[in-house]
């Protein structure tokens, strides 16, 4: 009987351990190559009425900003005069003034710990910004340099890789890679709610309120009606060897093509060609514009580059 008990058990915390979840294998790594997210999960049960509501919270043990050094750049975002960064492996998001670095949100190393696993950031309409993490389901408002945190969709979300504001500034759109959709919430945070299922890891809006999507599959530029909740195929047969990111500037959006050392622009009706190509991009990941320039992030190179629209003279930013 002792025999039987102990087999029993034995095979209970197997099974156990078996379904649940591999958080210590995060979606995303240092090498480009293993840079994909994780398989999709069932969303966490939920009451459909319930409304979730903003939290605070706090970065445990963060990581020491003194002695911080940028790993990899993954996103790049533009606000102003100033530079959000993305630092995927830790150790989180940067702010760039000029030729001034700070780490205005550290990370973490502790698994499933909030900003343990940052993948893209937005600045926020009433100031500072907003991140999402994968390690905590969450998209985070962070309104000054530090550790405090506001969650905004209480884990709903799967994987956060890819994050935009409205252009009234009233709603947030997430590409969620684990559900393989875009969802929105209210910018004060909210139970999400899905628009369309495009597998977005790259979002960004043009000055006509569309919403543009960069995805890994057959389609690779998608336009999204988020008032009607519809998506339109705008670049499709793959001619991008790995789409990373995206950004719309006046007529024109541009793609990063990782595998391709590469950028291309292409037009609202789906015409494409390669804008930039070569050193010294190695892997160009995260995308962002001005009016005078492109911004690319390279995880590769440990870089943001600053390359002008006119000459395409580059800058190192970072």
């Amino acid at each position: 009987m002792r025999k039987l008990c102990a087999i029993a058990t034995l095979s209970h915390l197997l099974l156990a351990f078996a379904a649940a979840p591999s958080w210590g294998q995060d979606p995303g790594a240092a090498d480009a190559t293993a840079e994909q997210p994780a398989a999709e999960k069932p969303a966490p049960a939920a009451d459909p009425a319930a409304a979730v509501v903003a939290k605070s919270a706090e970065t445990p043990q963060p990581i020491d900003s003194e002695s911080a050094k940028v790993t990899y750049p993954r996103v790049v975002k533009a606000s102003g005069d100033d530079l959000w960064v993305v630092d995927l492996d830790l150790p989180g998001i940067w702010k760039v003034s000029g030729e001034e670095r700070t780490l205005f949100a550290p990370g973490t190393k502790l698994l499933r710990k909030p900003m343990n696993r940052p993948w893209c950031v937005v600045p926020h309409p009433n100031g500072g910004i907003l991140v999402g993490d994968s390690a905590t389901r969450e998209i985070y408002a962070i309104a000054e340099p530090g550790t405090k945190l506001t969650a905004l969709n209480n884990g709903y979300i799967g994987i956060p890789m890819a994050i935009a504001v409205s252009p009234d500034q009233k709603t947030i759109y997430v590409g969620d890679a684990e559900k393989r959709a875009v969802f929105s919430l209210p910018i004060g945070g909210g139970k999400p709610e899905l628009v369309v299922r495009v597998n977005a890891r790259g979002l960004d809006f043009d000055d006509d309120g569309q919403l543009w999507a960069v995805t890994p599959d057959a389609d690779a530029v998608v336009r999204i009606d988020v008032a009607a909740k519809t998506s339109t195929a705008v670049i499709t047969d793959r001619p991008y060897q790995f789409p990373c990111g995206i950004t719309w500037s006046g007529d024109h959006g541009y793609v990063t093509d990782g595998y391709g050392k590469s950028i291309w622009k292409f037009t609202a009706d789906g015409k494409t060609e390669k804008w930039f190509e070569g050193d010294p991009l190695t892997h160009p990941v995260g995308i962002t514009s001005t009016d005078k320039s492109i911004l690319v992030a390279d995880p590769k190179t440990q870089q943001v580059y600053e390359i002008d629209r006119g000459t395409q003279k580059v800058t190192k930013r970072l």
